[in-house]
């Protein structure tokens, strides 16, 4: 049922998917996406490299909807992928996701309803982890974010925490209240376009970790307030494991002198004092998602696994930067699609 306070003749909403580091998971996100979102709205789907079957198959299920769907030929950042779309958008409200989220229903109302109720500038979801077939019995992400700056006359230090992070959501659930918070995650946000007119494109020299501190930093010199909706629910899916036609791009991603060079910028962009062991742990983790090697661990030993780990993605990466594309504002191919929505 459409709720009351949304008018159904009006489609005050664009949903932006941008990919975030890998492909196999596009087509299910993107059907849950259709599935469960309760409201009207418009698609820009933002597509960076994927395998051409994935590709294909994004790109029918996207505009056979009257949707827009847009393709470029190599590896994109997200927040590249974002600015791609923001140019087409007039809606009252954009919601960004990335590619590889699923989604509880309900998830899109709830979030609007709180920025009417709120006057929110960002609002917030609550954003699970696992697989999305466990949905809701699974792990808390994001329930809301802890930004705090301290000024130590040498720069501003910050501490960032997430709300209820690790904590099963069933069994935290009655505690998840709507609140202000500090920040958001670009796996699912809202977003008023009249902030995004207001702090114009998204930094494009961000590509790692604090792009969404970026965006809550810029929300704030403007005024606007960031909203927790604890009725809203998607799930940052992890469970497919990944194959190889997408790993390129997942090394890429993450790395590590092109994350952490952006981490300097950031830090040095807001005065912030540098302090990285969140992100050197976060990439020496993840990447270990893609190559476990359980087995040779138990022979060589934790350190010298980390080590080869390391070294097979920025060797994979190196090789796929020849696909990686910089920020580009050039005009791009109009399709039919996107004829029909601007």
């Amino acid at each position: 049922m459409t709720p009351d306070f949304f008018d159904v003749e009006r489609t005050d909403v664009t949903i932006i998917v941008a990919p975030r580091e890998r492909f196999e998971q596009a087509t299910m996100s993107l059907q849950a996406c259709f599935d469960t979102a309760d409201l009207p709205f418009r698609m820009i789907y933002v597509d960076g490299g994927s395998p051409k079957a994935i590709a294909d198959e994004l790109k029918d299920e996207v505009e056979k909807r009257d949707h827009v769907y847009i393709r470029r030929p190599g590896y994109i950042t997200p927040n590249d992928a974002r600015n791609t779309a923001l140019p087409m958008v007039d809606t009252k409200y954009v919601v960004f996701i990335d590619n590889d989220v699923a989604f509880a229903p309900g998830w899109l109302s709830t979030l609007i309803k709180c920025a009417e109720e709120t006057g929110a500038g960002l609002v917030a979801p609550t954003i699970l982890v696992g697989p999305e077939a466990l949905i809701p019995d699974l792990k808390v992400h994001h329930a809301g974010s802890i930004v705090q700056l301290t000024d130590t006359g040498h720069g501003r230090d910050m501490y960032r925490h997430h709300c209820f992070e690790h904590e099963q959501y069933l069994e935290c659930k009655s505690e998840l209240v709507r609140k202000q918070t500090d920040a958001t995650e670009f796996h699912v946000v809202l977003a008023r376009r009249e902030l995004l007119e207001q702090i114009g494109p998204l930094d494009p020299n961000l590509v790692g970790f604090t792009d969404e501190i970026d965006l809550a930093f810029k929300a704030r010199e403007q005024g606007w307030s960031i909203w927790f909706e604890p009725a809203s629910v998607v799930v940052y899916a992890v469970a497919k494991k990944f194959t190889w036609r997408e790993i390129p791009y997942f090394c890429l991603r993450w790395n590590s002198a092109r994350c952490m060079n952006a981490e300097r910028y950031f830090y040095k962009k807001w005065n912030l004092v540098p302090e990285f062991r969140r992100q050197r742990t976060f990439l020496r983790d993840h990447r270990r998602n893609v190559f476990p090697f359980k087995k040779m661990q138990k022979v060589i030993g934790w350190r010298a696994t980390v080590t080869l780990t390391s070294l097979i993605c920025e060797t994979i990466a190196f090789a796929a930067s020849i696909r990686f594309l910089k920020p580009d504002n050039s005009p791009l191919p109009i399709s039919s699609a996107v004829a029909k929505s601007v």
